[in-house]
């Protein structure tokens, strides 16, 4: 049986999209099957990110009204072992019922399933989440972000595994220099438990052009830290300088 995780965020911007391709290609890393589901009908994105916008025909919408589920899964470009599940081109209200079987169909084939839901707080897909699913929220360092993320919190679901944050676009310097509050009073605002930390990068930014995050850049580094946590692993978190 595999993990679900469910990546969402209280605002846009925040890099949600960005952290699920990157916790997925880090998960590849680590030897693991992974499956991404683009959940933001209208607004996808993944395909662009994993290189295979043009080769996209059958969506997630399809599926639930029985296309077969293996015609709408496609291989990245640079990655052997992950896969998606793209969003309609346009928006169209998804089932939670049929969703929740394609859940259950995933989970026993992939060793990861990676769900990337749209920022807000429509909730309405997640009564179709298993109880198990691990609930990521991303947000970044500035009171907009975090507020956002602490309402989030208040609204979401009860599952099994509390649900923990990503602090991303971080930058040492903004919180050495009071622009941003220290990393304690986020992670007592947000209302959630830190999971990790990803620094600013150029790198993550350019995941849409290079389908592609290199090993050895800091933003890579946060994301394997990340999803060894995931996998059940203790992996200490740098000094803030470091990350």
């Amino acid at each position: 049986m595999g993990k679900t995780i469910a990546v969402t965020s209280g605002k846009g911007g925040t890099g949600k999209s960005t952290v699920a391709v990157g916790i997925a290609m880090s998960f590849s890393r680590l030897g693991k099957k992974v499956l991404l589901i683009d959940l933001d009908a209208g607004l996808r994105c993944l395909d662009l990110m994993l290189g295979i916008d043009e080769k996209v025909v059958f969506d997630l919408w399809d599926v639930l009204n029985g296309c077969p589920l293996e015609d709408a899964v496609y291989p990245a470009a640079n990655h052997e072992n992950v896969f998606l599940i793209p969003a309609p081109a346009k928006f169209k209200e998804l089932s939670s019922p049929a969703f929740r079987e394609v859940l259950k169909k995933v989970n026993a084939d992939y060793d990861i399933t990676i769900l990337d839901f749209p920022a807000g707080i429509d909730f309405r897909l997640y009564e179709a989440l298993l109880p198990k699913t691990q609930m990521i929220t991303v947000c970044n360092p500035d009171p907009v972000s975090v507020r956002d993320a602490a309402v989030v919190c208040e609204n979401l679901p009860t599952f099994e595994r509390a649900p923990v944050f990503i602090l991303n676009k971080f930058t040492a310097d903004k919180i050495r220099n009071g622009i941003y509050q220290n990393i304690d009073s986020i992670i007592d605002s947000s209302g959630f438990r830190l999971l990790g930390i990803i620094p600013e990068s150029s790198d993550l930014l350019l995941i849409p052009v290079r389908h592609n995050v290199p090993n050895r850049s800091k933003g890579a580094k946060a994301l394997l830290r990340i999803s060894k946590r995931l996998n059940g692993d203790w992996v200490p978190l740098p000094r803030p300088k470091r990350i």
